[in-house]
Order: C-alpha cells, then structure tokens, then sequence
C-alpha cells in the first residue's frame, strides 16, 4: 500500500507518493521525502510499512517530529488525515491517489428540474407557515457553520438564530473547557437584545442536561415537581423552559437554555426537537472555532519560537577564522527550538583569545532566556577581568543578584595565548574538556562547583600549554548524557570517539563524525538535551 503525503514550501504545494520502506523525510536531497526548510534536520525522521500498516519515527531530529502533536520518538502509525510536524513543517497524509471520475460529455440532461441554490435558500417557500420558518432557519444555522467568527460572536449569533425560531424571554449558552469544568456564561439575551449579566438558572435542569446528555422541557415550570422550589424558577417568573446540550456528537460542551415569562406559551417537543438541532449545530461549530482558535495559537507560538530561536543563533558568534596557527569550529543542537547551551569567543585589547562554553540548568524557553542573560553579562567582563578566575566571581555574584537561587550554570572559561599555546582556565562543574595529539589524550577536570549555586565559591585556575597539533574539545552534557534506553554515552565513548575522528584534516568532518557517532549509538532516540561541541586545533 503507499502512501501520499503533502506539504506547503515557499508557497508551493508538494506532492509525494511513497512506495518504498523505509523511506526518510529530510533536508538532504538523498531523502524520499525533501524538505528544504532550516528547521528540519539534515536526516530528520523514516517512514515505514509493516503489518499493513505505514508509520513514522523521529531520528534525533533537532526540532522534533510529532503526528497531531503527539511526540514521535517511538515509531506512531499513520492514517489519512493525520498531520504530521517535521520541524515547523506541516505534513499531511492522504490516501492513495482517488481514480479519476469519468465523466460524460453528452449535453442532455436526465433531470427536467434544475435549481440554484442561492434561490432555494432565499426565495419564498410553499407549505405552512412553520414548514417555511423551520427551513429558513435551518437554512441560515447552516451558513453558521462555515463562516469563521469568535468564539463568543459564535454564541451569539446562535442565540439571534434561537430568538428567531422561539418565542422566548431569556436565551443563555453555556459552555465548560471539559468535563466536570466550571461552566461559563458565553451569551445571554432577553427578549430584543443582549446582556452581560449572568441569567440564574436552576442547577436541577443543568444536573439533567449536562450529566444524562438529555434535553429538558417543561411547560408549567412553578409546578413541575422536578424544578419545584427552585429560587431561580420562582423569582423570575417562568412559566416554560428547554434547555438541550450542546452535543458535537463526541462529548457534551455545555448547554442552551431557553424560558418564557408568557402564560400564552407553551414549549412542546416539536419546539424541543428544533433547539436541540440548533444546539447540536452550535457545538460542531463551537468544536470547530475551538480547534482553530488553537491551532492560530499554535501558530503564533510557533512563530515566537521561530523568532526566539533566530534572536539566539544570532546572539552566538561563528567560529573565529583570524587566528593564526589555530583552525576553529563550534556548533549548537538543542533538543527543541531553544536551548540553554551557550559558546562565545572574544578578542581582548591585548591580543587574547576568551573562549566560553556553558550549559544552563533547565531547558527550553527559560533557560534560553537565561543563556542570553549569562552570556551579555560575560560579554561586559571579558575586557574588564584579566584572567579567567576573577571573571567567574564576578558572573557568580551577577547570578547570585538576578536568579532565585534555583538556577545554574556550568561553565568552562579560559584566556588563550595564541601565539605560544598557554590556557589559563577555570572549569566550573563543566564536562572535562579533552586535548589530543596522535595517542595521546589529556583531560582539564573540573576545579569547582557551577556558577550560581553558592553566594561564595573557592574556585580555582589552572594552567597549560596546547602544543603544536593538538586539537581541544570542549562539549556540553548532552554529549556524554546522550541515551540508549536505560544506557548512557558516557566520557568512556566520548574519548574513543575523539581518538577515532581527531585525525581528520578537517575540524568540520570531525564534528560531524563525533555527531554522528552519538546519534548512532541512540539509535534514533529523541536527545532529551542540547549538544554543544567546540573544537580549536593548533596547527
């Protein structure tokens, strides 16, 4: 069976017919399914068919994927209609492409009756009179259904609809976010127009329609003995009332509610009959603003995420390319759209190099806002601070003054002397940098607890000299706390993978076999952390 996709780029609707499993969907052009968007991975996610049945998993992507929100980090199945999210790119799955309908080019036609619609729901109507009100009515709540409105212009345009068809003092909607909820006044009107004031209504007829899903009517409200000492009936003076469910034929929202005051009229079925397919109308519409509502506010999410992650990879710098004798890469993956691992290089007045690599506690949305806090406050030291151990003081007191004494970070700091090699340096509760040459492997453990988690620290500097030909790596914890299942990547694998791509020409081939080493030993689960790794080679 294969299965069809399609999609929205740059304007343009995409169309693709997958016949092979697996199949990957990707910003590489090697995929089945490319999707040339900067938010999806290069190998983002892989379709496959077993049992009859195509499904989708996500491969450590950095922005995810997710079949109607639904986080697909263990392979989900796919059905027509569903939408798929690759990165910030809407996928949908239909069926396989319908056979073409044959049509006929013969100019005679069967029927000797034709009709416009737009005259069939506006002309005069034959029959009785309730024939004729109860089709134009129908007629009208049925545009209801297709116009987009608000939510609360929605109930009252069903409210003008009700008010049409009944002869009724007080008309209310109420709704509730989900079972069990508080109910909420969405609309009232009395006869001739709307109020803002909540209508009293008796809690023995809501009891009736919201729990049993079941229309209520009573024609002599004072003597019905389901409603008989109700304050609400009484004080008001209602002789009749309805009130149906707003039922979307999947759950009950909330109710409608319908009372007269005039002793001339009476509520029966037929009357009963009309409200309760107003109401049932009215909550296929309400479910449907609900749903757009959402995704308008899923979109303007995902539009600030889009900007907030933007505004953060610019606040980065790319990797310096003026040193002389030293080659330079760094990168960031955060595991959603923003994260709280942060890099930076400075140039002092005196010729040396600042390098900082850091990692918030937390993730997400907070934690990037912190990021940018820790790294403008860096920014204003790197030039005031002459070597790394004061600096880390002073962003420890910074961090002491902001924060609620909850947060974090650590942090690896040190002052490069590029001409002869030497690093000053502070490791602040940061995974162990690594040096290597040829063999040999050296590590710069951590001389402290991170910033920000005592008012008063005794951190300590050290020192060394990078020799000629030796690489420098420096990652975040979402390297060595990559996860298998139960298992982690750990520093053990961390050095081996170091010891196997150092040797590459290249600092980007060697990034991207560290990278791709981490991710093949997840094989293909979801990075629950960003992944920050800086290399810096003395030639």
């Amino acid at each position: 069976m294969n299965l069809r996709l399609t999609a929205t780029l740059n304007g343009e609707t995409k169309d693709w017919l997958v016949e092979l499993s697996p199949s990957g969907i990707g910003r590489s052009s090697k995929n089945a399914i490319p999707l040339a968007d900067a938010t999806v991975s290069k190998e983002h996610a892989m379709l496959m068919y077993s049992d009859k049945q195509w499904s989708i998993r996500d491969l450590g992507s950095r922005n995810g994927t997710r079949v109607n929100g639904q986080d697909a980090t263990q392979a989900l199945p796919l059905k027509p209609g569903d939408w798929i999210e690759v990165g910030h790119v809407m996928v949908r799955v239909g069926d396989e492409a319908p056979e073409s309908a044959e049509l006929s080019n013969s100019a005679a036609l069967g029927s000797s009756l034709r009709l416009r619609v737009s005259d069939v729901l506006q002309r005069p109507r034959s029959g009785s009179a309730d024939q004729n009100r109860l089709v134009s009515l129908l007629a009208e709540a049925g545009q209801l259904l297709v116009l987009p409105r608000p939510m609360r212009e929605t109930c009252e345009e069903v409210l003008r609809l009700v008010e049409k068809g009944l002869t009724a003092s007080r008309m209310v909607v109420l709704l509730r976010d989900k079972p069990g909820s508080e109910l909420v006044q969405m609309a009232a009107r009395t006869k001739g127009g709307s109020v803002s004031a909540p209508l009293a209504l008796s809690t023995k007829i809501l009891g009736l329609v919201l729990d049993e899903n079941t229309a209520v009517i009573t024609s002599d409200a004072t003597n019905d003995p389901r409603f008989m000492g109700q304050q609400s009936i009484i004080a008001a003076a209602i002789h009749s009332a309805m009130a149906v469910p707003l039922f979307d034929n999947t759950q009950v929202l909330g109710l409608l509610y319908v009372d007269t005051t005039n002793p001339m009229v009476q509520f029966g079925q037929e009357q009963l009959e009309l409200l309760t397919i107003l109401g049932n109308m009215a909550a296929v519409k309400i479910t449907n603003a609900r749903l757009l509502e959402a995704d308008a506010a899923r979109q303007r999410l995902a539009q600030e995420l889009s900007t907030a992650t933007r505004i953060q990879t610019q606040l980065l710098p790319p990797a310096p390319d003026d040193m002389t004798g030293w080659r330079c890469h760094a990168r960031i993956e955060t595991c959603y759209e923003v994260g709280g691992d942060l890099y930076d290089f400075h140039k002092r007045d005196d010729g040396t190099y600042v390098i900082l690599v850091g990692d918030v506690s937390g993730k997400g949305m907070g934690a990037a806002l912190y990021m940018s806090s820790i790294l403008s406050s860096a920014r204003v030291l790197y030039d005031v601070c002459d070597e790394p151990l004061p600096l880390i003081r002073r962003l420890n007191q910074i961090m002491q003054r902001s924060s609620d004494g909850r947060s974090f970070v650590t942090m690896f700091v040190a002052y490069l002397d590029s001409a002869t090699g030497r690093l000053r340096y502070v490791n602040a509760g940061h995974p162990e940098p690594h040096l290597i040459a040829g063999e040999q492997l050296r590590t710069l453990e951590a001389n402290g607890i991170p910033v920000g988690m005592m008012p008063d620290f005794p951190w300590s500097q050290g020192e060394i000299t990078i020799e000629h030909g030796e690489t420098m790596v420096l990652v975040s914890d979402g390297i060595p706390e990559a996860q298998c299942g139960p298992e982690f990547y750990e520093f053990e694998r961390l050095a081996a993978a170091v010891r196997k791509f150092a040797p590459l020409e290249s600092l980007d081939a060697m990034a991207d076999g560290l990278i791709g080493d981490i991710d093949a030993f997840a094989q293909g689960e979801h990075r629950a952390d960003d992944v920050t790794l800086v290399l810096m080679r003395r030639e």
